[in-house]
């Protein structure tokens, strides 16, 4: 069977958006253009642009206000600052290249050691058409200075999403556990809601939790990292659990 094509962050967010359940965990997002620029900063203050086909962090730009002025930050470079908007845009194209772009609502993350994290959420199959199964988590921590949370990008690190959480929040045991609860069931209803487009072997979810400790849905990603997990070094069982289900689903994938 032909394979689909990669719908793409802006085609994604639509696609997640039709679901009820998953919709109020989605920041807000349109196709980039100047205007829609404009109209993000002032509703949010700080705001992402990001690739539509990107991956692994590149060429992410955080755009945000200070002092009368327009911040934009790419990756991990210094930030610039530019007077007017139409100054800031000229340098966002620039890096765009003619490539297609989404503008995302900012999101305040918290932070462990003061630099923002997520949460990678991976999502695997046994077998072709099997059900799906929820292989571990990790946290990713930005590395300093750094708008994006992919380690390899930024030089961050790893950590357990529970020590993560504890460090950031000082919460409990339980509020902690009944957190890791929701992120899975979240993970859970966006892989099968992705059925609807096309199965894949595995997914991984980034997922953010803000400040005020609200859960966020903010990547889909159909090629997921092995190696995020490997780096986990107080934790290797969900490694060898993600090696295992790929080389079983593989295995039975020669059988079909």
């Amino acid at each position: 069977m032909q394979r689909k094509p990669e719908l793409g962050k802006y085609l994604l967010w639509l696609l997640f958006r039709r679901h009820a359940g998953i919709r109020r965990y989605l920041p807000a997002t349109k196709r980039y253009s100047r205007q829609t620029l404009g109209e993000f900063l002032k509703s949010y203050q700080t705001v992402y642009v990001k690739p539509v086909a990107g991956s692994m962090g590149r060429g992410i730009l955080k755009v945000w206000q200070t002092r009368g002025k327009i911040a934009v930050q790419k990756t991990t470079d210094r930030p610039r600052l530019y007077a007017t908007l139409p100054e800031a845009c000229r340098y966002i194209d620039a890096q765009r290249q003619g490539k297609a772009y989404i503008v995302q609502q900012g999101l305040e993350l918290a932070t462990v050691g003061g630099r923002p994290f997520d949460i990678r959420v991976m999502m695997q199959r046994e077998k072709p058409g099997g059900k799906w199964q929820y292989s571990g988590s990790v946290a990713k921590i930005a590395g300093k200075g750094s708008v994006v949370t992919n380690v390899a990008l930024s030089r961050g690190t790893v950590m357990e999403v529970q020590a993560a959480l504890r460090q950031a929040f000082r919460w409990s045991e339980p509020k902690i556990n009944s957190y890791m609860q929701q992120m899975v069931k979240l993970s859970f209803q966006a892989a099968s809601h992705f059925d609807t487009y096309q199965k894949y072997r595995e997914l991984g979810f980034d997922i953010a939790i803000d400040r005020n400790g609200r859960i966020w849905l903010i990547e889909e990603n159909t090629g997921p990292s092995h190696g995020l997990f490997a780096k986990l070094t107080s934790n290797k069982t969900m490694y060898r659990t993600i090696q295992r289900r790929a080389a079983l689903y593989r295995k039975m994938r020669r059988k079909v």
